[in-house]
């Protein structure tokens, strides 16, 4: 299994990690806010990150996408503007 090289802090992969876990993370905190209090956020986006790399399942989709972290960037802001799109349609 060939891993690619550690990534900077702000690598499109951890930044579309990071994004998707803030948006959960105030309901979470509230439900559970010692632990929430205990968690190091960066630590658990570093592992998230982390275990995604060496995910063969995620691996094999990036390939299947034709996709590095630089075009999943890309892909993710689209389908956070159609997100956006949606919840303008159907606000909660």
């Amino acid at each position: 299994m060939t891993r690619e090289p550690h990534q900077p802090e702000d690598s499109p992969l951890r930044e579309l990690v990071a994004e998707r876990l803030d948006r959960h993370w105030q309901a979470w905190a509230e439900d559970h806010p010692h632990l929430a209090a205990a968690i190091d956020r960066t630590r658990l986006i570093d592992a998230a990150v982390d275990r995604l790399r060496d995910d063969p399942d995620y691996r094999a989709a990036m390939r299947r996408a034709d996709l590095d972290e630089r075009r999943l960037a890309e892909a993710a802001r689209v389908l956070s503007l159609a997100e956006r799109g949606i919840a303008r349609l159907l606000p909660l």
